[in-house]
C-alpha cells in the first residue's frame, strides 16, 4: 500500500522524508511506501524561525492571505483554553475570518497525484498537511455522493494535525457540522504539543469506530527513533488492515 505524504506549513519534501524515514524502513518489509510531494505555495518562514523550519525552497499548502500566520503561528506562545478542543480551535482564530484562496487548485493537484499512481490508497498528513489530507478526503467524500467519482483515499495517518477546511468558511469542528470522516484513520498525538488541541479537533470529526489515538508523549514533533517507531509501525499496520477490511 502507497500512502501520499503532506508535509507541514513552511516545509518540503526534503524535511518530511527525512522525518519519516525511520517509520519509512520499519515498514519497509510490509511493502508499506511513502510518496512525497511538494505542496504549492512557496513560502518564507516568520522572523526567528528560519533554522527550524529547514533549508529553502519551503511550501505551504493553503494560501490564506497570511491569515494563519497572524492568528496561529504568532499565537504559538501564548495558546488559548477551553472547555474542550473545538472551543480552543475557535479561539485560536480568533474571530479572524480565514478564507481558502487558492482550495480548488491544491484540490485538483492531489486529485492529479492520485492519477500518477494507481498503487497510491492512503495518505499521511503532518500539522497543515493532516488539514488538507482530511479536507481531501471530505472532498473525494463529496465528489462519490454528488458525481459517482469512485474513491482512492482508504485510509489517512494524521500527525499533530489541524482539522478540514473549507474555502469560505475556515476549519471545520465537529460540533458545527454533519460531516464526518468516515475512513479508518490514525491519529499521531503529542501530550507536549502545544496545538494538540487541533489535533483533538480533527479525531473528534472521524468515525469514532476506527480511528486510532496515538500520544507519542512528545511535542509538535514526529517521533523518529527509540520503542515508540516499533510502535508507531504497529499502529500504521492495524491501519492498513483496516483499510483492507473496508475494500
Amino acid at each position: 500500500m502507497h500512502f501520499l505524504c503532506l508535509h507541514g506549513a513552511i516545509g518540503n519534501v526534503d524535511n518530511i522524508s527525512i522525518q519519516l524515514a525511520p517509520l519509512q524502513k520499519e515498514l519497509d518489509s510490509d511493502n508499506i511506501k511513502f510518496n512525497y510531494i511538494n505542496a504549492p505555495v512557496p513560502v518564507t518562514p516568520p522572523p526567528g524561525f528560519d533554522e527550524y523550519f529547514g533549508v529553502s525552497p519551503l511550501y505551504r499548502w493553503a494560501d490564506d492571505g497570511g491569515a494563519a500566520e497572524d492568528s496561529l503561528i504568532s499565537r504559538v506562545r501564548q495558546i488559548p483554553v477551553g472547555d474542550n478542543a473545538e472551543d480552543v480551535m475557535r479561539d485560536l482564530v480568533g474571530g479572524r475570518e480565514v478564507v481558502w484562496l487558492n482550495y480548488k487548485q491544491v484540490m485538483d493537484y492531489l486529485y492529479e497525484q492520485l492519477e500518477k499512481d494507481s498503487e497510491i490508497g492512503g495518505i499521511i498528513g503532518y500539522s497543515e498537511g493532516a488539514a488538507i489530507a482530511s479536507t481531501f478526503i471530505l472532498d473525494e467524500q463529496r465528489r462519490e455522493k454528488e458525481e459517482g467519482r469512485p474513491r482512492r483515499i482508504k485510509s489517512a495517518m494524521f500527525v499533530t494535525g489541524w482539522p478540514p477546511m473549507t474555502p469560505d468558511r475556515g476549519i471545520l469542528l465537529a460540533d458545527e457540522q454533519e460531516d464526518m470522516i468516515d475512513v479508518p484513520t490514525l491519529h499521531v498525538v503529542g501530550a507536549n504539543d502545544p496545538f494538540r488541541h487541533g489535533a483533538f479537533a480533527l479525531y473528534n470529526i472521524c468515525d469514532p469506530d476506527t480511528a486510532i489515538f496515538f500520544d507519542t508523549g512528545k511535542g509538535h514533533t514526529i517521533p523518529r527513533s527509540g520503542k515508540v517507531i516499533t510502535e508507531l509501525a504497529d499502529a500504521v499496520r492495524e491501519l492498513a488492515a483496516k483499510s483492507n477490511d473496508t475494500e
